[in-house]
């Protein structure tokens, strides 16, 4: 007569393997979780300075704009200081606006126009926006 030895269950080799498999895809997600918590901290980041670079165009617009005794022919140095407000969640943070006149040299029209540029300078290793549009004065 046969003897019919029937095997139910895992042996204890395959538990281990599939104990080691299970592991590594653990780690490997645990390493994809932290990377994506790691860019989302840095988009978050970015998108604040963007924000605040768009605010404060806005507002040396305006400013420059509103102001006659500036223009770009007086160099306006009263708007080019640098500034470092608070801002919540961004660290380090320098903005820098900046005027230009491109086109200096030709007609009357084309003398009040004036480049303007916000570079918010933020966190720390330090990383940088600029930000910048054209202004006209007529």
């Amino acid at each position: 007569m046969k003897k019919i030895n029937k095997q139910s269950g895992f042996t204890t080799v395959e538990l281990l393997v599939t104990l080691f498999v299970a592991a590594a895809f653990l780690m490997s997600g645990y390493q994809l979780y932290a990377m994506i918590i790691k860019n989302n901290g840095e988009a978050s980041a970015r998108a604040k300075a963007v924000n605040v670079a768009y605010q404060y165009l806005q507002q040396y617009k305006d400013k420059y704009k509103n102001d006659n005794a500036i223009n770009c022919a007086t160099n306006p140095t009263i708007l080019t200081n640098p500034v470092t407000p608070a801002i919540d969640g961004l660290s380090n943070v320098t903005i820098t606006p900046s005027f230009t006149c491109p086109y200096s040299s030709a007609s009357d029209y084309t003398k009040s126009i004036s480049k303007l540029s916000i570079t918010v300078t933020y966190n720390n290793p330090q990383q940088q926006i600029t930000d910048a549009t054209y202004v006209n004065k007529k």
